[in-house]
């Protein structure tokens, strides 16, 4: 157990050393440059005590001063003490100049750094959106999505913060620690050993505290991805949580995740708040045992006043550098702690792990033979579906709530595998097909249809790369009943429909999406519910215009409404995910089965006046047949109860 225990964090350490010197590509010698003028900075910092020091005891103490040769050689030819006693201002140009070196010094620390972490970071974030792309769907119907925002933005965030400060500030830290130690063994050991011993008590305090809080870091992100992905659920939901007044329950939601985010990150607050506190006050004993020791001693004229000065500088220069390992440390640990939050993120596999290599002419007749599928192990939501579907026909597909309807036609675009069975469109096994290649050929509306905040023009022209032309566009949107919406619009098709499209209403977002398909010229044509949120009438006129315009392409509707069910070629029934009847029209009606008893009840209820949607709305069976419908049914009660 504790081998398997060191093979994972083995694992862990270089799956992060993977990422971030993959993200580093591009920017390691601007981090190099950083890191060498960081460490030069460390040196030229130590000198300002030093002339300090030669100011003191040479120039106005009279006294010798133990120097290196070089610069004692320099200082002769200058003059020595006497001349610089004589032109005191020569040290101070000394210091200033010492200043401005290190001010440039840190200049092009911060260039380099920053520069360097901010093209880290870009390729990081164009990295993780790639693999989102690559994502299979399976992926998406469980996973958080304000947890993934969190992890393409605030951990690349984080991770950025560390590489274009702390990261080269550890080299300042230890470049400062052994210079400053060097130098002060060389002016007089007694007071290095009075100066350095509670450093090393600093540093294992800051390891520690590196160590808690790294716990405290991925509870407080785990809460602050639960807390963006509440917010966000809500905001897209918000016309349901008006139209049912949900206000209420909806922030208490977000109160519950706001106040769980609010404790975690108190408890980290409280950890920075004992580690200031504790490391301050270890360094401030440490500054006044030298302080101490060196009153005494520079008054007993063991060390001059000069020696005494220069530790008090020393010491608190080094101290800081050294307390503020800690901030460095815990800095670390929230970057750790980001990069296996997006190391998890690029280690899921990518729906084209297993892609097909062919690309061949499809010719639209399909196939299922035997699919067993299920979204979760133990739960089957079809059990051997098999049937077949000629090219140029036309086949609609009845079946209560979890019946498998939607999986079956997501199994076909290949947005999930079967477990057992294979399907084939014109003899092809699709799992043999590139899955580029197959979503060209099959064009599949969903039961909710997703515009993006762009123009009608940009909406429905990302089905041909942003390539197609006026004509095409015009077409397509005639043969889907768009026209008329468009004209309506204030500035018709160069009108941003909003975020999720949320300026129209549910019938002409079905439209738009219908236009965007049909601009693939697809080989089979899938609407999943596609018109559930549009009148009968316009229903009929919608079909009518498909088979005009797309005459002999295959089609797969799947439907609530009879009246579409009963205008296809031949309709497949499910019930509890096997086929129970296939049929013309004609043919289901005439036999005992669910299509005749919801042919019967419509029937019965046209005689009285009520449509499809009354028909669903006063029979406790019928509402079960269209689960994909009550959303779209509940959003434009919604929108109606707002307006």
């Amino acid at each position: 157990m504790k081998a398997q225990h060191e093979n994972i964090t083995t694992h862990r350490k270089t799956t992060r050393l993977a990422i971030l010197w993959q993200a580093l590509r591009g920017s390691r010698a601007l981090f190099v440059g950083a890191t060498l003028a960081i460490g030069l900075a460390a040196l030229v910092s130590v000198i300002d005590p030093l002339i300090l020091r030669y100011t003191l005891d040479a120039v106005l103490g009279g006294q010798s001063v133990d120097l290196p040769g070089w610069l004692d050689s320099l200082l002769e030819r200058l003059g020595g003490g006497s001349y610089l006693a004589r032109n005191v201002w020569l040290c101070g140009l000394g210091f200033a100049a010492a200043g401005l070196v290190y001010g440039l010094l840190m200049f092009v620390r911060g260039l380099l750094a920053s520069t360097a972490a901010e093209k880290t970071a870009q390729n990081l974030r164009e990295r993780l959106f790639a693999k989102v792309n690559l994502l299979p769907y399976r992926y998406f119907a469980k996973a958080n999505t304000g947890d993934l925002v969190q992890r393409c933005t605030s951990d690349v965030e984080t991770i950025r913060r560390f590489m274009a400060t702390q990261f080269v500030d550890i080299g300042r830290a230890l470049a400062l620690l052994v210079f400053t130690v060097i130098i002060m063994f060389r002016i007089d050991r007694g007071m290095t050993l009075v100066a350095i011993p509670i450093i090393p008590v600093v540093i294992v305090f800051s390891y520690v505290f590196f160590l808690r809080i790294q716990k405290a870091f991925a509870a407080s992100d785990e809460a602050e991805g639960a807390l963006s992905g509440t917010l966000q659920e809500i905001l897209q939901g918000v016309r349901v949580v008006k139209a049912f007044a949900r206000q209420e329950f909806e922030r208490g939601r977000f109160d519950e995740r706001n106040r769980h985010y609010t404790g975690v990150t108190r408890r980290l607050i409280d950890l920075f708040g004992w580690y200031w506190s504790i490391s301050g006050w270890l360094c401030m004993a440490q500054t006044g045992a030298v302080l101490v020791a060196g009153a005494l001693w520079a008054g007993s004229g063991r060390i001059s006043v000069g020696t005494f000065v220069v530790f008090l500088a020393l010491v608190s220069r080094l101290m800081w550098p050294v307390r503020q390992l800690g901030r460095t440390l815990t800095d670390l640990g929230k970057t750790l702690v980001a990069l296996d939050r997006v190391g998890i993120l690029l280690a899921e596999p990518s729906e084209y792990d297993d892609d097909g290599h062919l690309a061949p002419d499809l010719d639209g007749a399909i196939e299922f033979d035997n699919v067993h599928f299920a979204w979760d192990a133990g739960m089957p939501v079809l059990k051997g579906v098999s049937f077949t579907v000629a090219a140029g026909e036309t086949v609609a597909i009845l079946g209560k709530t979890g019946a498998g309807k939607t999986a079956l036609v997501q199994l076909l675009a290949r947005l999930a595998e079967p477990d057992k069975g294979s399907i084939r469109i014109g003899g092809v096994d699709i799992r043999r097909v590139a899955k580029r290649h197959l979503r060209n050929q099959v064009g599949l509306v969903p039961q909710e249809p997703f515009l993006f905040s762009r123009t009608m023009t940009e909406n429905l022209a990302m089905a041909r790369d942003g390539q197609a032309d006026q004509a095409a566009l015009l077409q397509a949107a005639a043969t889907a009943g768009l026209s008329g919406v468009l004209e309506k619009l204030d500035k018709g098709w160069d009108t941003v429909v909003g975020e999720e499209g949320v300026t129209l209403s549910g019938g002409q977002r079905q439209r738009a999406a219908i236009a965007r398909v049909l601009l693939k010229r697809p080989a089979v044509l899938v609407l999943d519910d596609a018109l559930s949120a549009v009148d009968t009438e316009t229903d009929s006129a919608i079909r009518a215009s498909l088979q005009a315009d797309r005459g002999g392409i295959t089609t797969l509707i799947v439907s609530h409404r009879m009246t579409t069910l009963a205008a296809a070629d031949r309709i497949v029934v499910l019930e509890d995910g096997v086929v129970s009847a296939i049929g013309t029209h004609a043919e289901l009606v005439a036999r005992p089965g669910l299509y005749k008893r919801v042919w019967d009840i419509q029937r019965g209820l046209e005689a009285v006046g009520l449509d499809d949607a009354a028909a669903l709305a006063s029979n406790p069976e019928l509402l079960g047949l269209e689960a994909e419908a009550d959303d779209q049914a509940l959003e434009a009660d919604a929108a109606g109860a707002v307006a």
